[in-house]
């Protein structure tokens, strides 16, 4: 398995003033984003990994905070 697979960087975006950090690995042109119990990837392309890695967390927080207001949960 390819070193590189193995290797999570760090992320924090900030939303409504809420910091949410998650992790990010870039493999073979993709980058993935984990946070909570949520992951998301796309191809990064002429972007580079970290902005598109940014993208993702903010998305998949805004996917866990509308889940958690759905829920009643705080």
């Amino acid at each position: 398995m390819d070193a590189s697979y193995e290797t999570t960087k760090e992320i924090e975006v900030e939303l409504n003033g809420s910091r949410y950090r998650g992790r990010y690995r870039v493999m073979s042109g993709a980058v993935i984003v984990y946070y909570e119990n949520e992951i998301k990837f796309v191809d990064h392309g002429m972007n580079g990994p970290k902005v598109v890695a940014k993208w993702l967390l903010t998305d998949l927080a805004h996917r866990v905070e509308a889940k958690k207001r759905k829920s009643g949960g705080s």
